[in-house]
């Protein structure tokens, strides 16, 4: 069977970072939404954000293991922001543009999206573990972080 070269290259782009690897604990759906969100708590810039630095797998696996206490926060939350996102904004978070993700989030964070704001908070801190913490765990691919921060070499031990 011959594959069309600028198909595959067109389908490869066009395939969202959460499928290179499989999803322990969340749906395709709820990946999909929760990576958007992170890549709204660290947006990439010069450095790699949550997205490149795989902050989705962290919390996926965590979700699957120590933090599996909030798997139902998550199932949840993830279900009350997307059904407030639509009702709001017509469409689903991860297909609006990047500005308009950011003024839905001030909304939440305000707190003029009711029970939204605890549930934010809650995915911002496990982003920034997944961001900053071991790459071991699941987050923080190739070091994005610690290169960051000039510390790669630094964490030596902190890998594992």
């Amino acid at each position: 069977m011959e594959i069309d070269r600028r198909l595959f290259l067109f389908a490869a782009a066009a395939t969202p970072l959460y499928a290179a690897a499989p999803l322990v604990s969340l749906s395709a759906d709820e990946a999909s939404l929760l990576e958007a969100l992170c890549d709204q708590i660290v947006p990439a810039d010069d450095a790699p954000g949550a997205k490149q630095a795989g902050v989705l797998y962290y919390i996926d696996r965590q979700l699957a293991g120590p933090l599996g206490r909030f798997a139902p926060n998550y199932r949840q939350g993830l279900a009350q922001f997307a059904s407030a996102c639509r009702e709001r904004a017509g469409r689903e978070f991860p297909s609006l543009p990047f500005a308009q993700q950011t003024a839905f989030l001030k909304d939440v964070e305000s707190g003029s999206v009711p029970g939204l704001d605890v549930f934010f908070r809650m995915v911002a801190d496990h982003a920034m573990q997944g961001f900053y913490g071991s790459p071991a765990h699941g987050g923080n691919r190739d070091e994005a972080s610690w290169k960051m921060l000039g510390v790669a070499g630094v964490m030596e031990d902190h890998r594992h």
